[in-house]
């Protein structure tokens, strides 16, 4: 197992597909720029019958079915400082264009279709970390690396938009609107040609006060839930400028807890899972060419996510 300073174990071409914020950390002194493209996926189709079945086949009632075709695309800057040979710095500022696609079907005594169409663009949520090297992976041991991670609601929160009497939005929120500090763990096992990784992850939303009404209903406190994270996989070095990597994250969301004119009500719980992969070539000796892809598994996963990353060591 190797036993040298952060950034030189494991090799580099082992662990350049592996995801950023698994991988090693940036040697002392080195500043890594890291342009980013991000687009995800998601679709959602519903059927919903409200009424009675007579027998089957007859139904008395209204059905309603809708589909909703979500797109959204990231441009992101970060810029990653090793201040220590075990500590290192980030900074990530992203810029969001959002576009959805809503139809909905009602069939009553006639037939009711409405499309709706939003979109919305500007700053996201500028994110902080700081990330420590806990060992040197000595005498068969992992490397462990921790993790603090801050969140600001520089983006557009979903309750700062304008809302018609029905509810709906007039344009898409860029951010979360709330703020947020995340832990994790990250486990690197170095074993020739690959390298296993893995991660723990907790991260806390801070509620706060809304107090507006949104189509007609007064909302007043909304505690967001947390979220708790893991992933496992491995990256695989084919030559000393091509590697791998294949994995899977699973989060599961706690419930939203929403007061809604005067009561409590809460959201049900995620169970978001995808299966990961990613390549990473070296154009040269300071530029990294990389691509990650997540495939949803689980039906409140987005269908798909795609990150073409560009980092360049100074």
């Amino acid at each position: 197992m190797p036993g040298a300073p952060v950034g030189q174990a494991p090799a580099p071409a082992q662990v350049a597909a592996i995801p950023a914020e698994l991988g090693v950390l940036t040697p002392p002194g080195q500043l890594v720029l890291d342009p980013s493209l991000e687009y995800v996926r998601t679709s959602n189709n519903r059927l919903v019958f409200r009424g009675v079945e007579i027998v089957p086949g007859i139904q008395l009632g209204v059905i309603e079915a809708s589909d909703a075709d979500r797109d959204t695309g990231v441009a992101n800057i970060s810029a990653r400082y090793g201040l220590t040979n075990r500590l290192e710095v980030e900074l990530r500022a992203p810029y969001v264009v959002r576009h959805d696609r809503i139809t909905t079907l009602a069939q009553r005594d006639e037939t009711i279709s409405r499309n709706i169409e939003l979109d919305g663009r500007g700053i996201g949520d500028i994110e902080a970390s700081l990330r420590y090297q806990l060992n040197g992976g000595r005498n068969g041991w992992p490397i462990f690396v921790a993790t603090a991670r801050a969140k600001s609601p520089t983006g557009l929160g979903p309750y700062e938009v304008d809302y018609d009497e029905f509810g709906v939005a007039s344009e898409l929120a860029t951010g979360s609107g709330f703020w947020a500090v995340e832990s994790g763990l990250t486990l690197l096992y170095p074993t020739d040609p690959a390298v296993i990784f893995g991660g723990l992850t907790y991260l806390h939303n801070f509620g706060r006060d809304i107090d507006r009404d949104v189509g007609g209903a007064f909302v007043g406190r909304v505690e967001p839930g947390a979220s708790i994270g893991a992933s496992l996989g491995f990256g695989l070095s084919l030559n000393p400028r091509f590697s791998v990597s294949f994995g899977y994250t699973h989060n599961y969301i706690r419930p939203t807890r929403t007061e809604i004119g005067g009561t409590d009500q809460s959201s049900q719980p995620l169970q978001v899972g995808s299966l990961l992969m990613g390549w990473s070539f070296r154009l040269g000796e300071r530029l990294t060419l990389n691509s990650s892809f997540e495939f949803g598994v689980t039906s409140d996963a987005p269908d798909v996510r795609i990150v073409l990353r560009t980092p360049y060591r100074f």
